[in-house]
């Protein structure tokens, strides 16, 4: 029966990648929308455009700063694989920061690579973490290595579209949301009490309302007056981040 279930498990999971590569391929081409580089507070302070947007991100500096220390710890404690699946987090969460104030300070196509890129370094790395602890470890390690590289040549082919002319976001759009939907099967599938199912759980509510709030950008700026949506939407961001940190402050220090 244990053999049964686990091979239903996998079925389910490579049918969702499937299925979901197989959509994303029929679609047309999504090219980047430049009204997303319109943000509803405009206000400078002390000469920085988008002053609010911009320091903002100062969270995830410190964040990624305390993870890198992490990943020095794990470098000792830990296979090479986690190590660099740890490290290259953090170092994405750090690059996270500047790139996406580098972006905000002057919001276009060309500095949005330095936001998309380090975030997909991210997303790319804590996927093939869990999948390593919850599902197989040497499953989770190839997933991190192809993962990784396929984030990074989907940002690239993203930008190369864009000037040629026909820009296409699908292959980022995977990279970025598939974890949205398999992380869940995989918290269901292999439920293990003594992993992190919630803190990944209130990272998903923090990361949730940080998508509902950059939806809502115009409306809370005009709400609030003081702080726009998508300002709010870098703090619920951090806080997301700040959840996979403690994951992986908690692990790296009980082995």
């Amino acid at each position: 029966m244990t053999i049964v279930n686990r091979y239903y498990r996998s079925f389910v999971l490579i049918a969702v990648f499937i299925i979901t590569a197989i959509a994303l391929y029929f679609l047309d081409p999504i090219a980047q929308d430049l009204a997303y580089h319109k943000f509803s507070d405009c206000r400078a302070f002390f000469g920085i455009p988008h002053f609010m947007d911009v320091i903002s991100n100062l969270p995830f500096l410190i964040i990624g700063f305390m993870g890198i220390r992490i990943a020095r710890k794990a470098y000792r404690k830990e296979t090479m694989s986690y190590f660099l699946m740890t490290f290259v987090l953090f170092v994405g969460v750090f690059l996270t920061g500047a790139g996406s104030a580098y972006y905000h300070y002057h919001p276009e196509n060309f500095t949005l690579i330095f936001d998309r890129l380090p975030m997909t370094l991210v997303f790319t790395s804590l996927f093939g973490t869990i999948i390593y602890d919850y599902v197989d470890r040497r499953i989770g390690a190839s997933a991190f290595y192809a993962l990784l590289l396929t984030g990074v040549y989907s940002i690239i082919y993203w930008y190369y579209t864009e000037i040629t002319g026909v820009g296409d976001l699908r292959l980022y759009a995977f990279i970025q949301f598939f974890p949205i939907v398999a992380v869940p099967l995989i918290l269901i599938f292999y439920k293990n009490s003594k992993l992190y199912t919630k803190e990944l759980i209130f990272m998903f509510i923090a990361y949730a309302l940080a998508k509902l709030c950059e939806h809502y950008d115009a409306q809370i700026f005009k709400m609030f007056k003081v702080i726009s949506g998508h300002t709010i939407k870098h703090l619920f961001s951090a806080l997301a981040v700040y959840y996979i940190y403690t994951v992986y402050k908690t692990r790296t220090s009980s082995n």
